[in-house]
Formats: C-alpha cells, structure tokens, sequence
C-alpha cells in the first residue's frame, strides 16, 4: 500500500520537475508555491515518523538509537544528526506542533523548537499543562514567528514557569564555557572551538556589529596629496572579504585594542545596549537572576548577567520606567542643525526599541539605521520623536511612490512610527 502511494507521488513529482515556471500564469504562481511548501512540510512530518519507526524496530533488535541514526544515514545520504532529528521528531507524534506540522502549516525547524522547548519543562509537569505549553507555541509559530522568535518565547515563558532554571543555567554555563586553540597545520592556519555563555555570545555580535561592516578594520594609507584620512564608503566598495572574514578581523581589532598602551589607538568602542526594568535591577541587587533579558543584538541573558558586564567602558545598560518619559528626558536634539541622528539619539533608540519597528522584522538594532518618520527633505527635524531604527532592507522600501511604503509619526509611541502599505490613500493613513 505504502509503496504504490510512494509510487504515485514520484510519478507526479517528476511531472513537477518538467513544468516550466515561466508559463505559469502570474495569477497562479504564489498559490502554487504556497501549495508546494505545505506539501514538502507534510512530507518531512511523513519521513520523520518513518525514521522513529525504524529507530523503534531497530531498538527492538537490540541496537541503540544512535546505531540506528547513524545506519539509515548512510542509507538516505544523510549525516547521524540529520537522522537523529528526524528520529526524535516522528517520536513526538500526537503532539500539537506535529499534527500542525502534518498539515503544512509549520516547518520541521519550528516543529523541533517547540518540542526542544516542551522537553524543557519542570519534571513533574502534567501532561495537559506540556500540551498547552505547545499548544502555545504552536499558535505563534502557525502565526508566522521564526524559529529565533519562538526560541526566545519559550525561554522567556519557561524562566516565568520555574524561578530557579536560570540559576540552574547559569551554572551550567560556567561548567561548559571552554576556548579550545588546536595545533596549526603545515598551512599556517590553525582552528579554535569556542562554547561560549550568554556574555560572550552578546560581546561578538557587538563586536562584528561595531567592526564587522565593510569597510571596517581594512589598513587604508592617507591620501598622499591632501593627507587626509580614506573614504570609509569608498573603501566599503572596494570591499573582498566574506561575512566571516570580515568577524574574524573584528575580534582581531578588538583583541589588539586591550593589548595597545597607545590611548588613540581605536576609532570606536562596540556597545551594547541592554534594557532593564527598575524591578529587575531591585530583584538582581536582592540576589537574584532577574529573569531574561535581551541585548540589541539579539542575545538572551539573565539580568544578573547582563548587570555583571555594566561596569565595562562597551556598554551602556539603561534601565527604563516609562519610555515615552524617558525619550523627552534624555532627548538633547539639535532639530534641524544635523542630519545624522548622534551617538546618544541611537543609544535612546537602541535601549527603547531594540530593533527594526517594521511589524514582523526582527533584525536587532546593532543592524539597524536611524531612519526620518517625517522625511529630512520634507523638514522632518532630527529629534527622537521623529526618528526610527529599521534595517537596511525595509529603509529601501520606504518612498513617496504608489509602490512604497510610508511612515507616519505615532504620538502614542515615539520612535515607532506607523507603518502604511503601498497604495493606502492618505485619508486611510
């Protein structure tokens, strides 16, 4: 029975694989791939509860599950992991993520964070309450949240539920810290592991953050007639190095400057911007975790962590009672003496906001720009009540056209603007 389905559906994907896409009409094409993406997710629900029946009979026979995943890779073409995923996946059959995931609406990748994060519940738990749980997360995955999103939720949901797992955390973290340097080869070039807590992990995206960028850490001599310092968009430009080459000469910058006696020896500082509630400060000083809390790069840390680095000249830790209160009182604008929104505007807008306001984007605000609600060119001032963090990409999407997207100053909420889709009139708005 199972082979003459498999046989079917073969026969019809070889069908798809002979259609030409630039016949379809333009009407059908986004419904079309919609259809195949819920297909494929249901197909990987299939393999998975295909890999757990197999990972059971060889069990069965006296083989671990490891065993077992690491022999069907080498039947599928796939790594020990990849089967090992697929094995604990099929085994959560029944749960409400997977029968969401049976049905197309979320992928294997969310299907796993939700069951990763389900694992981690207090033992002891009910089963009705570990049901709701990812019942739960199954609705903001169904609701579009990425695996990064859900991850957070959960962890934030399940420091709420059990007051001592981030103490319990923190504690494995500082047993499994560790930076291995291995022995260089005959080419020079040697590799470092590193397994790093939630500190280091927000210390390297400020650091690729601030040093990162094209352009960065790149030795340009003077101009030779005027002796003036190199574009920095010029030799952007001009830029060859990879995402990942461009890291490693970041951490380089970084690590020569604690070394360096000479005081001007760096153009810059890597800041990280962590938010805080007053409770949460109240709550660290009384000796405990604080709860979760989040840098403007995207890293999760306890509170306590993220006090432990204050101290430090790279960060700026601000904690807030009422944003909007906050906004005015730090607000030291020049209106329409500059352009450019100034280290401390983007500060404010780091600790408020924390990254892109576009609904839905999560890009952190260390990638971010300082965006006009109010254009410049319209007269628009720069002030915080009229400035926003959005990433690149949605900066891009914002125009005066019929095809662009528009901000509008939000009274209620400075420095998130409102947002307004291409083609709403302006009364709508």
């Amino acid at each position: 029975m199972i082979e003459d389905l498999v046989g079917a559906t073969t026969a019809s994907v070889c069908e798809l694989s002979a259609v030409c896409w630039a016949e379809v009409d333009a009407s059908e094409l986004h419904g079309v791939l919609r259809r195949l993406e819920e297909l494929s997710r249901r197909l990987d629900a299939i393999n998975a509860a295909g890999a757990a029946e197999a990972a059971a009979r060889a069990e069965r026979a006296g083989r671990s599950v490891s065993s077992a995943a690491t022999g069907l890779g080498k039947e599928l073409g796939l790594t020990p992991g990849q089967c090992r995923s697929r094995i604990e996946a099929g085994r959560r059959e029944g749960s409400p993520a997977m029968d969401s995931h049976r049905r197309g609406r979320i992928t294997a990748g969310q299907e796993r964070a939700i069951g990763e994060a389900v694992a981690e519940l207090p033992e002891g738990t009910p089963d009705e309450a570990r049901r709701d749980f990812s019942r739960h997360l199954t609705a903001l995955a169904e609701a579009g949240s990425s695996v990064r999103a859900l991850t957070a939720a959960a962890a934030r949901e399940l420091a709420a539920a059990d007051p001592d797992r981030l103490d319990r955390l923190e504690e494995q973290q500082q047993k499994r810290r560790e930076l291995r340097a291995h022995r260089a080869g005959l080419d020079g070039l040697a590799t470092v592991g590193i397994t790093c807590e939630p500190r280091l992990q927000a210390l390297l995206a400020a650091v690729i953050a601030r040093f990162g960028a094209p352009g960065q850490c790149v030795s340009a001599p003077d101009d030779p007639a005027t002796g003036g310092v190199p574009d920095p968009d010029a030799i952007a430009q001009a830029a060859t190095r990879t995402s990942g080459q461009r890291a490693y000469d970041a951490l380089c910058h970084v690590l020569s400057l604690g070394l360096a006696v000479e005081p001007g020896a760096t153009r810059g500082v890597a800041a990280i911007v962590v938010r805080l509630t007053p409770e949460q400060l109240d709550a660290v000083e009384s000796g405990a975790q604080g709860g979760l809390v989040e840098t403007d790069g995207g890293t999760q840390l306890s509170a306590a962590q993220a006090v432990s680095l204050a101290g430090r000249r790279s960060w700026f830790l601000s904690a807030l009672r009422d944003g909007r209160e906050e906004l005015r009182r730090i607000d030291i604008d020049r209106g329409r003496d500059r352009r450019l929104a100034s280290a401390i505007q983007r500060l404010v807008l780091y600790a408020a906001h924390g990254g892109c306001t576009h609904p839905g984007c999560e890009r952190p605000a260390a990638g971010c720009q300082a965006h006009h609600v109010v254009e410049w060119a319209e007269g628009g001032p720069t002030t915080l009540p009229n400035l926003a963090l959005v990433c690149p990409i949605h900066h891009g999407w914002i125009g005066v056209g019929p095809e662009s997207w528009r901000t509008v100053p939000d009274p209620a909420r400075p420095g998130r603007p409102l947002w307004i889709p291409p083609g709403t009139p302006a009364r709508a708005a």
